[in-house]
């Protein structure tokens, strides 16, 4: 009895969980498309735009089919401790009921582009950071083509194969969310890593303000991606745990948020101003005047960023003028 209790409990606070991602999950796409329709600039706005409603659309759809299905089930379960008849859940419950595994189907491939979509983003911001280097590159792409592709053959499997093979695609299912979860840890360490290190002569130069803002454009970096590495650790951990705890904890749905959730805030908080670019240029010039003449125009294809100081002795009410720095920012992309 206390573990029907427990599953009970567990359950509900992951259904409670599941339903206020959902609405905090409208609510941020409603203000991430207000936001960088009014904030960014036009090429920006529709890059950024195509990747919130596509991820918006998959994400929630494939978390909304897999709540469904659940709740479905729920109803059935509801109905048999009401008639005692068993029969219309273990038909539904049944491996060879074409419906269930249809809408299994839809909701994880709807969640494995919506993955492919969310790694676009990612490897987007790398290959701007590091200087659209090639061999990088097309590594990490390759690596997140052939961990799409497993979840892929995931889905296929689970349409031809056999009942009995059920453990089979157990491992390769855990096997793709441990592989996302890894890529994702990369990806996000590699970006954080590198807007830490083109900060630094900026930082230097510029004191603790300017420090300040960059350590705020890591955080916000790192953040983001941990939160849905988090949701893939947590789904495999409760994955494993099943046999142990006696009953299976779903957390899919979470997963599939978390997939459109997090890039999605780091576009928001990015035309919010967090930073002026989540992506800043990788290239950094930076050049210091004392009243001198104004700095050469960079050629075309640099990077600048040029910080102009000049000191006016005395204003006229007889204090010193405190220093005046104007920054131009070139190029800035996100």
């Amino acid at each position: 009895m206390d573990l029907f209790v427990l599953q009970s409990l567990l359950i509900q606070r992951g259904k409670q969980l599941t339903l206020f991602l959902l609405g905090f999950y409208v609510l941020l796409f409603s203000l991430s498309v207000y936001f960088v329709c009014t904030r960014q600039t036009n090429a920006k706005r529709k890059l950024h735009l195509g990747w919130m409603i596509t991820l918006f659309i998959l994400s929630f759809s494939s978390a909304l089919l897999h709540m469904g299905t659940t709740i479905h089930i729920a109803i059935l379960g509801f109905q048999v401790a009401t008639t005692q008849d068993l029969n219309p859940l273990l038909d539904w419950t049944s491996p060879s009921n074409v419906a269930d595994k249809a809408l299994g189907l839809v909701f994880y491939i709807l969640y494995i582009l919506a993955n492919c979509i969310a790694d676009m983003i990612l490897l987007y911001r790398c290959f701007v950071l590091w200087n659209s280097m090639r061999p990088i590159f097309i590594v990490a792409l390759v690596i997140l083509f052939l961990t799409n592709v497993t979840g892929f053959i995931r889905v296929v499997l689970l349409h031809t194969l056999p009942a009995v093979h059920l453990q089979t695609l157990s491992m390769i299912h855990l096997a793709y969310f441990i592989a996302n979860a890894i890529n994702t840890t990369l990806l996000t360490l590699a970006t954080a890593g590198q807007i830490w290190w083109s900060s630094r002569e900026a930082r230097r130069l510029l004191g603790h303000e300017v420090d300040r803002r960059y350590k705020r454009v890591v955080a916000m970096v790192i953040e983001s991606g941990f939160l849905y590495t988090a949701s893939l650790v947590a789904e495999v951990s409760v994955s494993q745990s099943a046999s142990s705890l006696g009953f299976e904890l779903e957390l899919f749905p979470l997963v599939a948020l978390m997939a459109g959730i997090a890039p999605t805030l780091i576009i928001l908080r990015s035309s919010l101003g967090s930073s002026e670019s989540a992506v800043p240029d990788s290239r950094i010039i930076s050049s210091l005047r004392f009243g001198g003449p104004p700095p050469v125009e960079a050629s075309q294809g640099s990077e600048v960023c040029t910080v102009d100081i000049q000191f006016d002795p005395v204003n006229e009410g007889g204090d010193l003028e405190a220093p005046k720095i104007e920054r131009d920012d070139a190029a800035a992309r996100v």
